[in-house]
């Protein structure tokens, strides 16, 4: 057995393996007392990285200090270990992400227990001078004694190695702040802003910045107004109230708790009472086996992991960046600029025609007249097939890097290779530059500029309102990816 899957780990006996996550491979483990525990192993990189280990033990000793009322307690823990590890314990129940994916938005009363439980969780965790930093559905649990708030302090253990790498951002675009995309501070007001966002999802089945990729959720969340439905109990105005873009102007964990007041929890032990009485119907009828007798089966495997391993519910929208997500791809197109230029040709052709009439009908400012939109038709002409002619680009800015296919070449830059990337020109033809550390295989444009090899032509054949928006969108991507390397100033 190879020493990830040993058959212990510290005093845990290993079951099964449950998955990969960012920050490792996740076990279901029994104690020594025979409770079943999850426990989340490092993978060698993060491992052999001192500073996340500092980082970790101190992550660690702050979840403890959380009580397990709220939080996936900790069992125990090692990060001086070869490969550190985690434990907490297991708490049966579904995620908040795969409830709703199978059974469907949160009926009223579940959305109330579920808003002013998660309130409670917050409030308990603030009030230790911590932030949770990456509340998300798939961090929340249902469990029969209320919602629990799990992976706490893992996301800010793994920030603090990708910021000192890249700056990359770790978290799930979409349903983190703004302040934690534009390289803001930090604080509680963050976890309130995830918290509306959640809201949100728990209450349609879809975040309020909608799906897509990277750079378009990160750019809505900056840019752009959420999309809240209209919900009972004042819920709506309250989740208008933390997704608002200032800190400042969002509630605070009592504030929600007074706002919902009293929540009865009678009659709402179990976690499928919380769902719609309407769930959402299959897409197509599967065959399911009938189960095996209870002593031949695998024990459950535990529905929370430690910052888990990619849930299969989950869109690929909403996934952690560093879990080998897809990344942002741009690329440029012929179709509009040969259309104008059929036009414009088809247009100029016209006025000569007339002109040439004119002329000959010793009519010579008519002619003249003729000629004016004759030489402008021609030069849209002239310049819109360029624009043809020009070679496509297709950019995909990723966690990895960058990669550029350009006519038949193409090259991959990781982020370790680039000293700086920046967007120059102006608005009507912006161009994305990059400085590379050495030498580079990226096919660019064959000018320079200042040194920096021009990869890719952000919208120079798109009309003025989509180009702005590409190169918006192409902000937030490298925002979100190249962190530090990005240089932001005009």
């Amino acid at each position: 057995m190879q020493h990830e899957d040993s058959a212990t780990i510290g005093p845990f006996v290993v079951r099964s393996r449950l998955g990969r996550g960012a920050m490792g491979a996740v076990y279901l483990a029994k104690s020594p007392g025979g409770r079943l525990v999850a426990v989340k192993v490092v993978r060698d990189e993060l491992a052999g990285d001192d500073r996340f280990r500092a980082r970790f033990a101190r992550e660690i000793e702050h979840a403890r200090k959380v009580s397990g009322a709220f939080t996936a307690a900790v069992v125990d823990a090692d990060p001086a270990a070869d490969r550190p590890w985690l434990a907490t314990e297991y708490l049966p129940g579904p995620t908040l992400q795969q409830a709703v994916d199978e059974h469907g938005p949160l009926e009223r009363a579940g959305l109330r227990y579920v808003v002013a439980g998660l309130a409670e969780a917050l409030l308990a965790i603030h009030r230790c001078g911590l932030v949770h930093r990456d509340l998300k559905p798939s961090n929340i649990l249902l469990t029969d004694n209320g919602p629990r708030v799990i992976d706490f302090g893992i996301a800010r253990a793994l920030e603090d190695v990708s910021l000192t790498a890249t700056g990359n951002i770790i978290g799930t675009p979409g349903y983190l702040s703004p302040e934690q995309i534009t390289g803001g501070t930090v604080g509680p007001a963050s976890d309130l802003f995830s918290l509306g966002a959640v809201l949100a999802f728990a209450a349609t089945g879809r975040g309020p910045f909608g799906t897509g990729p990277v750079g378009a959720l990160v750019h809505r969340v900056v840019h752009e107004q959420p999309t809240i439905p209209a919900l009972p109990d004042g819920l709506e105005d309250l989740t208008r109230r933390c997704l608002t873009i200032r800190p400042d102007a969002r509630p605070t964990p009592q504030q929600i708790l007074d706002t919902l007041g009293p929540v009865d929890p009678t009659g709402m032990p179990a976690a499928n009472t919380l769902l719609a009485p309407h769930p959402v119907p299959p897409t197509k009828v599967e065959h399911r086996p009938q189960p095996l007798p209870a002593h031949l089966q695998a024990p459950p495997p535990p529905q929370h992991l430690p910052s888990g391993p990619t849930n299969p519910h989950q869109p690929p929208a909403l996934q952690r960046i560093t879990d080998a997500a897809p990344g942002t791809t741009f690329g440029t197109t012929r179709t509009r600029p040969a259309i104008i230029a059929v036009i414009a040709l088809a247009f100029a052709l016209l006025c000569g025609l007339n002109s040439q009439y004119a002329s000959e009908a010793n009519q010579p400012l008519l002619a003249l007249a003729w000629l004016v939109p004759c030489f402008v038709a021609w030069w849209y002409t002239i310049t819109r097939t360029r624009l043809v002619l020009r070679r496509r680009v297709r950019l995909r800015v990723a966690h990895t890097g960058l990669t550029v296919h350009r006519g038949s070449r193409s090259g991959t830059a990781p982020w370790s290779s680039v000293a700086r990337i920046r967007i120059t020109g102006d608005q009507t033809r912006p161009w994305l530059v990059v400085w590379f550390e050495g030498p580079a295989d990226l096919p660019a444009s064959a000018r320079r500029h200042h040194g920096g090899a021009r990869i890719y032509p952000i919208g120079h054949e798109r009309a003025q309102t989509r180009r702005t928006r590409q190169l918006t969108e192409l902000q937030a991507a490298l925002t979100w990816y190249a962190g530090r390397l990005y240089d932001r100033n005009p």
